[in-house]
């Protein structure tokens, strides 16, 4: 039989029909679907149960009766002499005592539904709540929006950890992942899930989420769950709770979750754990909505602060190459197979040669002004005569460069918009001149060509005439 007919047939709530299965007092089978099968063995016995621990005989002692270490009749008149010292309200039970031991029946032949019948009756008469079974159950929290938000902010806040540590580790623009990025993304932040909370679980009892939302996961003893039982608890919640995250078996897990929170049913992963909440004051939804900003705002931060070069202040050379280099990765801006080495100059990247660059792009050498050691003036320059391939308008070189140079000044902090108006005036004049200060840097470009023809891309095609000719002097100078 399913749950809701052995709820119905026995009187009792499902969180009591969980506690004692969890309890190992009763066993039902698990069919295919994973639903419980409940069988006629496990309603009597749960009848049994209901039937003595309204007569306030213990769990414990109820767990000894069905293992046969102890005998109902020696049970009974330890019960008796319990209940002989309570007031008049529990007379009763001791009469129902009386008639069970009168009637010489074992625990496996109690006929529970007997004397259920005359409990209820008594407490019609009387009123009294004394037959009520209280505690057989593990606390469990049944509000599934709550759960939900603590567990998205908790996800949250690892997301933002594994940005932190791909932004300043292995410089990658955070902001600009691709589709097949944003899925290993966030299988990362799974896996960082499955360590780290049970970790939070061990240690505190909650995680910073549930910790907002004044929620408790701890063993039925109150102590904090082990790292083991953390883990396997996390583990169901991604596979039953979460669906692994797979497009929408997910939302159909996440659906049904919150199904069984709306009828009092205790998730899967929850049955062996009390789940607790300390109050649901209006406050807390403040709280998460403070801390969710903040985690937004420590994004931009990173977001930010990967646009600041790695060498500030005045630059050697082999600084503004490094910058060169990083600015070119963190943009994802192909080189082709070179780099910029520590003199300034191209150089060929260590490969096993299966990797083939095809395509015509002349490479700027770029020459510095130095003083004192320190670069005070970048610039390239690029002529080409009676080319029959097209040309490159060499944005991103300039703009590699711009940002090489102009990010190591103190006028560019987190924040700023420097860099953003530079590559706006260095993309808004494609094969045009240009002249423009920012960062105390005065930027200049000149390009003159003939027998091209003007596209609105980043190339120029050469026309039909016989010659044709291409020249481009870009160059960077600090304003002292």
């Amino acid at each position: 039989m399913m749950i809701k007919e052995i709820e119905k047939l026995s009187g009792m709530d499902r969180a009591n029909i969980r506690f004692y299965e969890s309890e190992g007092l009763i066993a039902p089978r698990r069919m295919d679907n994973g639903y419980r099968d409940y069988s006629e063995d496990d309603l009597q016995i749960l009848l049994r149960i209901k039937l003595l621990r309204s007569l306030h005989i213990s769990l414990d002692e109820i767990m000894d009766l069905k293992n046969g270490s102890k005998d109902l009749m020696d049970t009974l008149s330890n019960q008796i002499i319990r209940l002989e010292q309570e007031k008049q309200d529990v007379s009763y039970a001791k009469d129902m005592c009386h008639a069970m031991q009168e009637d010489r029946v074992s625990f496996a032949d109690l006929d529970a539904k007997k004397y259920i019948d005359g409990i209820n009756q008594a407490i019609k008469a009387t009123g009294s709540t004394y037959f009520s079974v209280k505690g057989d159950e593990y606390p469990q929290v049944y509000y599934p929006w709550r759960r939900y938000l603590a567990r998205a902010l908790d996800i949250f806040i690892y997301g933002v950890i594994w940005s932190a540590f791909l932004a300043f580790v292995f410089h990658v623009n955070v902001l600009e992942r691709s589709t097949p990025e944003n899925i290993l993304d966030t299988l990362i932040e799974f896996i960082m899930m499955l360590f780290l909370e049970p970790l939070w679980l061990r240690l505190f009892g909650t995680t910073p989420g549930k910790f907002i939302f004044g929620l408790r996961i701890e063993n039925p003893d109150g102590g904090h769950l082990s790292y083991t039982e953390g883990l396997e608890r996390t583990l169901g919640v991604i596979a039953n709770g979460m669906g692994y995250n797979i497009p929408i078996y997910n939302i159909i897990r996440l659906w049904k979750s919150y199904n069984l929170c709306i009828e009092k049913e205790v998730q899967p992963w929850d049955e062996s754990v009390s789940y607790t909440i300390k109050d649901t004051k209006w406050y807390r939804g403040v709280i998460y909505i403070a801390a969710s900003a903040m985690m937004f705002f420590v994004m931009l931060i990173i977001s930010s602060a990967q646009m600041l070069p790695p060498n500030k202040g005045d630059l050697t050379v082999a600084e503004f190459a490094d910058n060169y280099n990083y600015y070119a990765k963190l943009f994802e801006i192909d080189l082709g197979d070179e780099y910029m080495s520590e003199t300034g100059k191209w150089d060929k990247k260590k490969t096993d040669g299966s990797v083939i660059y095809i395509g015509f792009a002349e490479k700027p050498e770029y020459h510095f002004t130095t003083e004192d050691g320190y670069v005070t003036g970048v610039s390239f320059a690029i002529e080409v005569v009676n080319n029959e391939s097209f040309i490159t308008s060499y944005r991103h070189q300039m703009f590699l460069a711009s940002l090489a140079f102009a990010g190591a000044q103190d006028e560019i902090r987190i924040f700023s918009k420097i860099p953003k108006r530079i590559e706006d005036q260095i993309s808004n004049n494609l094969f045009k001149d240009y002249s423009f200060e920012e960062a105390g840097i005065t930027f200049i470009c000149d390009v003159e060509y003939s027998g091209y023809r003007g596209t609105q891309s980043q190339l120029l095609f050469p026309s039909n005439e016989d010659e044709n000719y291409f020249s481009l002097k870009f160059s960077m100078n600090l304003l002292r």
